[in-house]
C-alpha cells in the first residue's frame, strides 16, 4: 500500500453521561480492565487538555504508585491503544495522543455524549418556539444514563461531573417551562415529582411544579409544595425561600391569574445551597441485613433525604434520641442502594462492643474477614480498600471515639467505601453529613404520621379496633404526649391488647407531669420516653420486671433456655421463666428473632440500658453479669467437646450464634480482673479459632494473658496454648514454639497436653524439621490412644502424612492416610474428613491430577457445614497449584488471585508464604519472568512462616534456574534483590497487581 493513505475505520464515539462508553460503528467496545476505563474516562472529563504523566499517576494509584510510575502510564496508554484498535475504529494513536509531559484525548466535541448534550442545550437557549425547546430538551436529556464519570474520584473529573449534572437540571427546567408555555401542565407536574425528590432544595423546580400544579387546578398542592420546601430549608439552612419564591406563594394565594414566576435563566448556574455529587452506580446485595419484620411505616422524606445524601457525600451520620428508629431507617436506606454498591452492604451493630477498644474487633467480624493484627483499627481499611461497600455502623454513642477513629481510617484510606452510621450524638469526623431523625409528626391524618404508627401496630396487637371517633382522638392524645417518638408509640401501642386508646392516654398524664432530665428542667422527648418505659415496666409483675432487668446482661440476644440459666433464682423461679419471656414479648419489651429453627429474643438497645440501670441502681449489676459469664464459660467448655466430635457444625452454629454474648463476657472478666474466665474462653475456644481463623479469639488470649496475677493460674497454660496457635498462624513460628513448649512443661491437663503436642508437631512441619514431625506424631498417637481420644489420635496420623509426602514416600504417606482415615471414621468429626479428603489429593498432586482434584473439591465441600476456613484455604491452595501445573495459565492466575487474597484478610501469614511459593513456578510458566524473579527473591527472605523445603524449595529451584537463563544472571539478580528488599504487605500488593497486569493485559503483548 505504498503511496496509499491507511484506510480510515467508523469513528469512535465515547459516553461519560453514565458509566464510561465506547462505541465502534454502533457497536459497544468493552474494555479491558478497571485502570483502562479509569484512565479513559479522566482524559475525557478533560477532553482536549494535556493531563501530565504526574496527575495520570496520581489518578490511577493514589499513594500505592508502582516503581517508575511514568513507564506504568506507558504501558496502561499501551493497553488502553490496542483496546481501541481492536474495535476496528479510527486509528487509536490519532485519539489517544503523547504530549511532551503527559498524554490527551482528541476528539471531535459531537464523539462524545456530553458534547452533543452541550450542543444540543445551546440549540435550546437560541430556539425561542416551546414546541421546538422541547423536542431539543428531550433528545439532550436522553442521551444521559446516569450519573457522569462515576469511574472518576479525582478533584477535577468530580468538577466536571459537577458541572455537567447542573447543566442536566438546567436542561430539565427549561423543557418543564416549554412545556408550561405549551399548557402541558400536567406533564410538567409528572416530570418533575422525581427530580425534586432527588433535589428537594432546588427553588427553580419548585417554582414550576407550583406553576404546574396551580394551572391544573391545584392550588391546595402548589402551595403544599411551597410550604415543604420552607420547611427543609429552615431546617437544613435555617433560611426562607427567595423573594421570588415568596411572591410566587402571594400570587398563588390571592388566586392571581397571572403568576411572578420568570423563565429559567438561559445560562446555567449552580445551586450553591446544595451542590451535586457524583452518585454510584455499581451493584451490590444486602446478605448482611436483617429481614423487615414489620412495616416500615413514616420516614419517606427522610429515606429520599438520606438515600441523596449518602450519593453527595461519603459519610452520614444519622443522630436521635433513643427510639426515634435510627437504625430502622438506616437499614432501609442501606436496602434501597444496595444495588449501587458493587460489593455489598455491611451491617456492624456496635452494641456488643464494650468500648472503644473494641470497635475494631466487632467491624473486623462483621466484615468476615479477620486481619492479621486484631485490636488495631490500622489494618481495617487494608481489608476494604478498593471495594465498593456500603457500612453500615449501627449504635456508635457508648464508642464515640472508637467509631470516629474508624470512619476516619476509612475516609482517608478507602475512598470507594461509603459509610452510613447512627448515634446519638455526631462523630468525631471532619466532612461528616449529620441527619437529625426527628419524632414521626403528630397529626390526624395522613400516611407516615405517628398515629398512622400507633394504628398500623395496635391492629396488629388487637384487630377489632375501630379507629374512629374517641378511639382515634385517643390515639392522637398519646401521640402527642409522647411526641412522636416511634419505640414509645410501639409500647403504648402493645398495651391495646388489654386497654383501650383512651385508657392508654389516660395512664401517660401523671409520669409526664413528674419526670424531668434530672437537672429539673422537663426535657420533652426524653421525660416522655422514659414515661412510656416506666410505665410499661411497672405495669408487669415483680418476677417479670427482675427478669427484664436481668436479661439486660445479655449482648446480641439471647436463647429461652440460657435466660433460665443466667436469670433464674433469688425471686425468679426457674419454672417461671418461659411464661414471664413470653409475658415481656407480648409487652413489646422484648424482640422475638423466628429466622433461625429455633426462636432467639433481644432487648433493643434503650431497653438494655433501661434495664442495666435499674442493676446498677441495686448494686446487682456485677453479679448477674458474673453469672452471665459463669454461662458462657460452661458453654464454652461443652463447645471444645462437641467441635471435636459428630455434631461439631451443630456446635459451630451455637458458637457463632452466641459469639457477641461471648465476646462481652471476655471483656468483662478482663475489666473486672476475673481470671477463670478472661483465661478460660479464650483457652477452651482455640479449636474453634484454629478452623475458623478467628484471630479475635487469640486476640482476647493475649490480652489476657497480660491481666495482674495470671502466672499462677491454673487456667494460663489453656490461653497461653491459644495464643501460641495464633501465633503460628500470624508465622511467628519460633515464638509460638517457644510457647508450646512452656504449655507441655506446666500443664496436667490431658487435653491441653495433647493439643499442645500437636502444634509442636505442625510447626515442625512449617519449619521443614520432618523427623520431629514424625517424633511428636508418634507421641500425640500414644496420649491419645491412651486418653481414647480418637480425635487426636486421627490428628496424629495427618501431619506425619504431610512428612512422607514431603520427602518422597508415597508409598508411606498411602499407608499412614489409610490408618489415619480409620481412626477419623470413627471420631466422625467434619473437619477431620475434610482435612483427610485434603490429604487425598495432595498425595495425588501429580501422580493423578483429576483424582486429586476430586479430592479437593470434597474437602472443600466437606468444610462448608462447619465453616472450617482453614482447611478450605488450604485445599484451595492445591487447586491453584494444580491448575499452574495442568491447567489453562488464566484459570490458575484467578484461583491464585483469589487465594492470596483470601490469606492476607484471615491473617494466616504461613499458608500465604505457601501459596506465593507456588506463584512464583506460575509466574514462570506464563512468562511473567521479571515478576517471577522478583517474587523469588521475596520468598526466600519472607519475615514471616518458614523458609521453603521439599518439594516447594526444588520447583522454586527449577525456577530460578529457568529464569536465570531467560533473563540472564544480572537482570535476575536485579529483580531478586528487590524482591529481597519488600515487605510482606509490599509483596501482597505487588504481587496482586502483577495477577491484574497478566489478566488484562491483551495476549498478543505477551507478559514480563
Amino acid at each position: 500500500m505504498n503511496g496509499q493513505s491507511r484506510p480510515e475505520g467508523p469513528a469512535l464515539r465515547f459516553g461519560i453521561l453514565g458509566a464510561l462508553r465506547v462505541e465502534v460503528g454502533g457497536d459497544e467496545l468493552r474494555l479491558g480492565s478497571r485502570k483502562q476505563r479509569v484512565l479513559l474516562a479522566a482524559l475525557l472529563a478533560e477532553a482536549g487538555a494535556v493531563i501530565s504523566t504526574d496527575r495520570l499517576a496520581d489518578i490511577l494509584w493514589g499513594e500505592d504508585q508502582p516503581d517508575g510510575p511514568a513507564g506504568a502510564i506507558q504501558t496502561q496508554v499501551s493497553r488502553l491503544r490496542g483496546a481501541l484498535a481492536r474495535g476496528g475504529g479510527a486509528p487509536a494513536r490519532d485519539v489517544l495522543v503523547t504530549r511532551p509531559g503527559g498524554y490527551a484525548v482528541i476528539v471531535a466535541p459531537d464523539r462524545v455524549d456530553a458534547g452533543r448534550f452541550e450542543r444540543l442545550l445551546a440549540e435550546v437557549r437560541a430556539a425561542p418556539a416551546p414546541r421546538a425547546r422541547v423536542e431539543l430538551t428531550g433528545r439532550a436529556l436522553r442521551l444521559w444514563r446516569g450519573p457522569p464519570l462515576p469511574e472518576c474520584d479525582h478533584a477535577r473529573a468530580i468538577a466536571e461531573a459537577a458541572r455537567l449534572a447542573e447543566l442536566r437540571w438546567v436542561a430539565v427546567e427549561l423543557r418543564a417551562d416549554a412545556m408550561l408555555r405549551l399548557g402541558r401542565h400536567q406533564d410538567v407536574v409528572a416530570e418533575l415529582e422525581v427530580p425534586i425528590a432527588s433535589h428537594p432544595l432546588r427553588e427553580q423546580l419548585r417554582g414550576l411544579l407550583m406553576v404546574a400544579l396551580y394551572r391544573a387546578g391545584r392550588q391546595a398542592d402548589a402551595l403544599a409544595t411551597y410550604r415543604e420546601l420552607r420547611e427543609t430549608l429552615a431546617g437544613d439552612l435555617g433560611i426562607e425561600p427567595s423573594a421570588v419564591l415568596r411572591e410566587l406563594e402571594r400570587a398563588i394565594l390571592l388566586q392571581a391569574e397571572h403568576l411572578p414566576w420568570p423563565a429559567p435563566p438561559v445560562e446555567g448556574g449552580v445551586d450553591v445551597r446544595r451542590p451535586g455529587g457524583v452518585p454510584r452506580t455499581s451493584r451490590g446485595t444486602v446478605d448482611a441485613l436483617p429481614d423487615e419484620v414489620t412495616s416500615f411505616v413514616g420516614r419517606q422524606a427522610d429515606l429520599r433525604g438520606v438515600t441523596a445524601a449518602l450519593k453527595e457525600n461519603r459519610i452520614v451520620v444519622l443522630t436521635g434520641v433513643g427510639g426515634v428508629g435510627k437504625s430502622r431507617l438506616a437499614g432501609r436506606v442501606a436496602r434501597e442502594l444496595a444495588e449501587d454498591y458493587v460489593d455489598g452492604v455491611v451491617l456492624c451493630d456496635l452494641v456488643s462492643a464494650e468500648d472503644s477498644s473494641a470497635v475494631p474487633d466487632v467491624v473486623a467480624t462483621a466484615l468476615g474477614v479477620l486481619p492479621s493484627e486484631r485490636g488495631s483499627i490500622d489494618s481495617l481499611p487494608e481489608v476494604l480498600r478498593g471495594q465498593q461497600v456500603l457500612l453500615v455502623v449501627d449504635n456508635c454513642e457508648h464508642v464515640l471515639d472508637g467509631a470516629s477513629e474508624l470512619v476516619n481510617r476509612l475516609r482517608s484510606g478507602c475512598p470507594t467505601v461509603d459509610v452510613l452510621a447512627t448515634s446519638r450524638q455526631p462523630l468525631h469526623v471532619a466532612g461528616q453529613q449529620v441527619w437529625p431523625v426527628l419524632p414521626l409528626d403528630v397529626v390526624d391524618r395522613g400516611p407516615g404520621t405517628a398515629v398512622e404508627l400507633f394504628c398500623q401496630r395496635a391492629a396488629s396487637a388487637d384487630p377489632t379496633v375501630e379507629w374512629t371517633g374517641p378511639d382515634r382522638t385517643a390515639a392522637l392524645e398519646v401521640c402527642r404526649r409522647l411526641d412522636g417518638l416511634p419505640l414509645a408509640i410501639e409500647l403504648a401501642a402493645a398495651r391495646t391488647r388489654s386497654m383501650t386508646p383512651t385508657d392508654i392516654a389516660e395512664r401517660l398524664d401523671a409520669r409526664l407531669d413528674v419526670l424531668t432530665d434530672g437537672s429539673g428542667v422537663p426535657s420533652p422527648r426524653h421525660r416522655s420516653l422514659h414515661a412510656m418505659l416506666d410505665w410499661s415496666y411497672e405495669l408487669l409483675p415483680v418476677v417479670t420486671r427482675r427478669l427484664f432487668d436481668r436479661l439486660a446482661v445479655f449482648a446480641g440476644g439471647f436463647a429461652p433456655d440460657a435466660a433460665g440459666r443466667v436469670c433464674a433464682g433469688d425471686g425468679v423461679p426457674p419454672g417461671a421463666v418461659a411464661d414471664r419471656l413470653a409475658e415481656l414479648v407480648d409487652h413489646s419489651l422484648v424482640v422475638v428473632d423466628r429466622s433461625d429453627r429455633h426462636a432467639r429474643y433481644r432487648l433493643l438497645e434503650t431497653l438494655q440500658s433501661y434495664g442495666e440501670a435499674h442493676l446498677e441502681e441495686r448494686g446487682e449489676l456485677p453479679s448477674w453479669r458474673r453469672r452471665h459469664a459463669e454461662h458462657y464459660l460452661v458453654l464454652a467448655a461443652n463447645a471444645a467437646d462437641g467441635l471435636r466430635g459428630p455434631d461439631e457444625a451443630s456446635w459451630v452454629h451455637l458458637v457463632d450464634t452466641e459469639f457477641a454474648n461471648v465476646r462481652a463476657a471476655q471483656h468483662r472478666a478482663c475489666t473486672a480482673g476475673q481470671l477463670d474466665v478472661a483465661l478460660g474462653l479464650p483457652g477452651l475456644l482455640g479449636d474453634y479459632a484454629y478452623y475458623r481463623l478467628s484471630d479475635e479469639v487469640y486476640a482476647w488470649a493475649e490480652r489476657a494473658l497480660e491481666l495482674p496475677g495470671v502466672s499462677t493460674h491454673p487456667a494460663r497454660p489453656a490461653a497461653l496454648l491459644t495464643a501460641a496457635i495464633g501465633r503460628m498462624q500470624r508465622g511467628e513460628l519460633d515464638r509460638a514454639l517457644e510457647d508450646g513448649a512452656q504449655v507441655l512443661a506446666a500443664t496436667s491437663d490431658e487435653q491441653v497436653i495433647l493439643r499442645a503436642t500437636q502444634l509442636v508437631a505442625e510447626i515442625a512441619l512449617y519449619q521443614g524439621r520432618l523427623d520431629d514431625v514424625d517424633r511428636w506424631g508418634d507421641e500425640l498417637r500414644e496420649r491419645a490412644r491412651s486418653a481414647a481420644s480418637a480425635y487426636f489420635e486421627a490428628l496424629s496420623h495427618l501431619l506425619p502424612v504431610h512428612a512422607a509426602a514431603y520427602r518422597g514416600q508415597p508409598e508411606e504417606a498411602r499407608s499412614r492416610l489409610d490408618s489415619g482415615w480409620q481412626v477419623a471414621a470413627r471420631a466422625g468429626t467434619p473437619s477431620l474428613r475434610a482435612g483427610f479428603s485434603y490429604l487425598e489429593g495432595e498425595i495425588r498432586l501429580d501422580a493423578a491430577p483429576e483424582v486429586a482434584l476430586a479430592a479437593f473439591s470434597q474437602a472443600i465441600e466437606a468444610t462448608r457445614p462447619v465453616r472450617n476456613r482453614f482447611v478450605a484455604g488450604v485445599a484451595r491452595v492445591s487447586v491453584a497449584s494444580l491448575a499452574a501445573r495442568h491447567g489453562k495459565p488464566e484459570e490458575a492466575l484467578l484461583a491464585f488471585r483469589e487465594i492470596v487474597d483470601y490469606w492476607r484478610t484471615c491473617g494466616d501469614r504461613v499458608h500465604l508464604w505457601t501459596t506465593l511459593h507456588n506463584l512464583v513456578v506460575l509466574l514462570e510458566r506464563v512468562g511473567a519472568d521479571e515478576a517471577a524473579a522478583v517474587l523469588h527473591g521475596a520468598v526466600c527472605t519472607a519475615t514471616t512462616g518458614a523458609p521453603p523445603f521439599g518439594a516447594d524449595a526444588d520447583r522454586l529451584q527449577v525456577a530460578a534456574v529457568a529464569l536465570r537463563r531467560s533473563l540472564g544472571e544480572e537482570t535476575f539478580a536485579a529483580a531478586d534483590t528487590r524482591g529481597r528488599c519488600m515487605s510482606d504487605e509490599d509483596v501482597v500488593t505487588f504481587v496482586l497487581e502483577q495477577i491484574e497486569r497478566l489478566l488484562t493485559a491483551p495476549s498478543a503483548e505477551g507478559s514480563g
